[in-house]
């Protein structure tokens, strides 16, 4: 009998070690079937190719623990790759930017030179002179702006001051009148013969010179590299500026895109995008507007100016 009893225990024992051993490979199972998910999840997060948060189908609390340190870990590492991904993207947003502007000061200087070598008259040399050294007062602010940009890590601590945050009267025959001259050498070159229409009286407007000077020689630019040899320039005594062009590769869907940031007509030109960019954003903080409109594959970008006399009503 006691025989028979200790069989029965025997047998129980193993039953039940067997049930444990079962339970536990089940166990096993599931927690490599919960690991293999972790690591395939991990993959995919680190990747880029998903920001679904980890989740696993075992219910071990240790697994599930380390699941949510690591959604807490990969988080807190997509939020910092997007920081420094922004953080390139300014960078060299503001390296084009101030190339940019670099190049159109550059140009201004060798147009300035060519007159200079075909002109006798003494008084006008000394005026060509003036504005060279304007244009390289330009160029060494500029430089001075790239170098405080590229040794700051903290904007709100170096702060880049800038150059157009007010508005003055000028004559904005006068400016006009000079950006177009600046370009001398550049319309010679490209065999455009610009017909220009200016008031005889002065016409004052609020806006920054700076400011004035970079719209024009943005518009310009644009209208040289584009422009099939011919452009028209309008200013009438309201302020208003049409610079007029021969667009035969422009369309009314790439027109409206004119000015968006880093759209170019041709992607094979070297362009950066940004004049047209630029020249809005600067108009618009002058109190100003510039629209594009396409008529028979003419381009006519108007430029409006804030009058002074509106000014002082309001």
């Amino acid at each position: 009998m006691k025989e028979v009893f200790n069989l029965s225990v025997l047998i129980i024992l193993c039953v039940l070690l067997a049930i444990a051993l079962v339970l536990a490979v089940i166990k096993i199972v599931l927690l490599r079937r919960g690991f293999d998910e972790l690591t395939d999840n991990i993959e995919d997060q680190v990747s880029g190719k998903t920001q679904i948060p980890i989740t696993l189908s075992t219910s071990d609390p240790h697994a599930r623990k380390t699941a949510e340190t690591l959604n807490r870990e990969l988080k807190n590492l997509d939020r910092e790759r997007n920081e420094y991904l922004d953080g390139n993207r300014k960078v060299a947003e503001a390296v084009t930017g101030i190339s940019h502007d670099i190049r159109t000061p550059l140009t201004a200087i060798n147009s300035y030179l060519d007159l200079m070598a075909d002109e006798k008259d003494e008084t006008l040399k000394a005026q060509y002179l003036e504005r060279i050294k304007s244009r390289t007062l330009s160029l060494s602010e500029l430089a001075d702006e790239l170098f405080k940009y590229s040794t700051s890590t903290d904007p709100t601590r170096y702060p880049v001051q800038s150059a157009y945050s007010s508005s003055e009267p000028i004559d904005i025959c006068r400016v006009l009148e000079e950006c177009m001259l600046s370009f001398y050498a550049a319309f010679k070159g490209k065999g455009i013969e610009p017909e220009i229409e200016i008031p005889d009286e002065p016409v004052f407007v609020l806006c920054e010179r700076k400011s004035a000077n970079r719209i024009f020689e943005n518009i310009i630019s644009n209208a040289i590299k584009y422009a099939d040899n011919a452009l028209d320039v309008k200013l009438d005594d309201k302020g208003q500026v049409i610079f007029s062009n021969p667009a035969p590769d422009l369309t009314p869907v790439s027109a409206a895109k004119l000015f968006d940031r880093y759209f170019t007509v041709n992607e094979g030109q070297a362009s950066t995008g940004l004049g047209f960019s630029i020249a809005k954003e600067l108009i618009t903080r002058n109190g100003g507007t510039i629209e594009a409109d396409l008529k028979d594959g003419i381009l006519m970008i108007i430029v409006n100016f804030k009058m002074k006399e509106a000014e002082e009503q309001a």
